[in-house]
Protein backbone atom coordinates (compact mmCIF):
# COMPACT_ATOMS: atom_id res chain seq x y z
CA UNK A 1 0.00 0.00 0.00
CA UNK A 2 2.93 2.56 0.81
CA UNK A 3 4.08 1.88 -2.46
CA UNK A 4 1.20 2.41 -4.52
CA UNK A 5 0.81 5.57 -2.22
CA UNK A 6 3.95 6.56 -3.10
CA UNK A 7 3.61 5.87 -6.98
CA UNK A 8 0.44 7.76 -7.39
CA UNK A 9 1.81 11.09 -4.83
CA UNK A 10 5.36 10.66 -7.33
CA UNK A 11 2.74 11.33 -10.58
CA UNK A 12 0.44 13.46 -9.29
CA UNK A 13 3.02 15.59 -7.92
CA UNK A 14 4.87 15.64 -11.75
CA UNK A 15 1.94 16.66 -12.89
CA UNK A 16 1.20 19.87 -10.58
CA UNK A 17 4.23 20.88 -11.00
CA UNK A 18 3.93 21.52 -14.72
CA UNK A 19 -0.10 22.70 -14.33
CA UNK A 20 0.32 24.33 -10.76
CA UNK A 21 3.72 24.44 -8.76
CA UNK A 22 2.23 26.07 -6.05
CA UNK A 23 -0.12 23.15 -5.60
CA UNK A 24 3.24 20.95 -5.90
CA UNK A 25 5.27 22.72 -3.48
CA UNK A 26 2.67 22.39 -0.73
CA UNK A 27 2.61 19.16 -1.08
CA UNK A 28 6.45 19.03 -0.59
CA UNK A 29 6.52 18.26 3.44
CA UNK A 30 4.30 15.34 3.77
CA UNK A 31 5.80 14.32 0.06
CA UNK A 32 9.24 14.00 1.81
CA UNK A 33 7.44 11.98 4.90
CA UNK A 34 5.67 9.46 2.71
CA UNK A 35 9.17 8.77 0.69
CA UNK A 36 10.89 8.03 3.88
CA UNK A 37 8.35 6.13 5.86
CA UNK A 38 7.65 3.71 2.50
CA UNK A 39 11.93 4.09 2.15
CA UNK A 40 12.41 2.84 5.78
CA UNK A 41 9.62 0.14 5.39
CA UNK A 42 10.93 -1.08 2.45
CA UNK A 43 14.78 -1.44 3.51
CA UNK A 44 13.67 -2.77 7.18
CA UNK A 45 11.23 -5.76 5.45
CA UNK A 46 14.14 -6.53 2.84
CA UNK A 47 16.39 -6.78 6.11
CA UNK A 48 13.80 -8.45 8.00
CA UNK A 49 13.48 -11.15 4.95
CA UNK A 50 17.46 -11.50 4.70
CA UNK A 51 17.40 -12.49 8.60
CA UNK A 52 14.98 -14.86 8.58
CA UNK A 53 16.86 -16.87 5.47
CA UNK A 54 19.72 -16.23 7.14
CA UNK A 55 21.55 -19.54 8.26
CA UNK A 56 24.46 -17.52 10.42
CA UNK A 57 23.19 -18.54 13.66
CA UNK A 58 22.58 -15.20 14.94
CA UNK A 59 18.62 -15.86 15.89
CA UNK A 60 18.61 -13.20 18.64
CA UNK A 61 19.60 -10.71 16.12
CA UNK A 62 17.58 -11.89 13.52
CA UNK A 63 14.39 -12.26 15.49
CA UNK A 64 15.33 -8.09 16.55
CA UNK A 65 15.24 -7.35 12.88
CA UNK A 66 12.22 -8.68 11.72
CA UNK A 67 10.27 -7.57 15.35
CA UNK A 68 11.60 -3.88 14.28
CA UNK A 69 10.24 -4.19 10.69
CA UNK A 70 6.96 -5.25 11.79
CA UNK A 71 6.33 -2.69 14.26
CA UNK A 72 7.50 0.12 11.57
CA UNK A 73 5.19 -1.71 9.19
CA UNK A 74 2.75 -1.94 11.78
CA UNK A 75 2.64 1.27 13.71
CA UNK A 76 3.98 3.96 11.03
CA UNK A 77 3.37 2.69 7.15
CA UNK A 78 -0.25 3.21 7.61
CA UNK A 79 0.33 7.14 7.77
CA UNK A 80 1.57 6.73 4.25
CA UNK A 81 -2.34 6.74 2.81
CA UNK A 82 -3.23 10.06 4.65
CA UNK A 83 0.25 11.59 3.59
CA UNK A 84 -0.89 10.85 0.20
CA UNK A 85 -3.68 12.39 0.44
CA UNK A 86 -2.03 15.15 2.02
CA UNK A 87 0.67 15.98 -1.02
CA UNK A 88 -2.57 15.92 -3.50
CA UNK A 89 -5.56 17.44 -1.92
CA UNK A 90 -3.61 19.97 0.99
CA UNK A 91 -2.74 22.70 -1.05
CA UNK A 92 -6.34 23.88 -1.13
CA UNK A 93 -6.30 25.19 2.36
CA UNK A 94 -2.85 26.25 2.11
CA UNK A 95 -3.60 28.30 -1.06
CA UNK A 96 -6.97 29.95 1.02
CA UNK A 97 -5.06 30.50 4.29
CA UNK A 98 -2.62 32.17 2.63
CA UNK A 99 -4.71 34.36 0.83
CA UNK A 100 -7.22 35.40 3.92
CA UNK A 101 -3.92 36.40 6.05
CA UNK A 102 -2.58 38.34 3.01
CA UNK A 103 -5.95 40.17 2.87
CA UNK A 104 -6.10 40.68 6.67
Amino acid sequence: DALAAMGEASCWLLQALKENPNAALAGATPYLRLFGLTAGGVYLAKGALASARSTDGDARGAKARISLARHFAEHLVPETSGLKTAVMTGHTTIVEAAADVLAA
